[in-house]
């Protein structure tokens, strides 16, 4: 392949895929084959996880579906359903015919949330475990709850649970941390309790209300000032993937800027 001329000016390196920190997940909310390939072949580089969010999986006619997760895989982007698409069929107690189901589709991948429903924190592992040991499915664990849904769960003791359990890495609920000002006492509790990077921070999103871009792109560069450039950060718009990559790189709009 050849090498960009203009990459031997950046400093900054950032290792390969497969990566264990330093993670971007992106949320695929039902893209078209033709654009999801333009934007494997410009940023599938930069992307280690695809969210098909929700239930929106269950709505593309199967050729489609295959096909975006073969275009995924070709660039080593592992992909995963949404929680809340676990939480829907938990409703009509088809959780094992979810966890089948969506491995006969080709993901390799599920969430295990409890967003919208009360879900007792020792069913929530006992889902974790049951989706690796009997369905061969890897797990990221989610904590927290949707904006106006109140719970007194302690996160840190729900990522640190959903870790035992067997969860690749737990999501941290942005509602819960980065609505309005950051939690920051919160967030560094549950990161000097599970490690940072055993945690995926997501963004915080329209879902939220009253969430600006600018409120997105602030916590973003806060997530990168206070934990490095392998920071895990989760729910990235598509569009907004290879503007990450330049950030933690310090050649995005933080070019020739001390911080990021």
């Amino acid at each position: 392949m050849e090498t960009n001329p203009l990459a031997s000016i950046v400093r900054d390196r950032r290792p390969p895929k497969p990566r264990t920190t330093g993670i971007t997940m992106m949320a695929d909310w039902g893209i078209g084959a033709a654009a999801q390939r333009d934007l494997v072949e410009t940023s599938g580089a930069y992307i280690d996880l695809a969210k098909v969010a929700v239930g929106i999986s269950a709505l593309l006619p199967v050729p489609v579906l295959r096909e975006k997760l073969a275009c995924y895989a070709a660039a080593d982007i592992r992909t995963f359903t949404g929680g809340q698409f676990l939480e829907y069929a938990l409703l009509d107690d088809r959780a094992d015919d979810y966890m089948r189901a969506c491995a006969e589709a080709g993901f390799g991948m599920i969430e295990v949330s409890d967003n919208l429903l009360e879900i007792d924190l020792g069913a929530k592992c006992a889902l974790i475990r049951r989706a690796r040991e009997e369905f061969g499915l890897g797990v990221l664990g989610e904590a927290g709850k949707k904006e106006g849904i109140d719970s007194d769960r302690d996160l840190a003791e729900d990522a640190e649970r959903c870790l035992e359990a067997g969860a690749e890495k737990v999501f941290l609920e942005a509602a819960d941390l980065f609505s309005g000002e950051v939690a920051e006492d919160e967030v560094e509790r549950i990161a000097s309790r599970c490690g940072a990077e055993a945690i995926i921070f997501e963004l915080p999103g329209p879902w939220i209300k009253g969430v600006t871009l600018s409120e997105v792109h602030e916590t973003t560069r806060w997530m990168l000032r206070r934990f490095g450039p392998e920071v895990n950060i989760a729910n990235v718009s598509p569009p907004d993937v290879i503007k990450l990559e330049a950030l933690r790189l310090r050649i995005g709009v933080n070019a020739g800027g001390e911080e990021y």
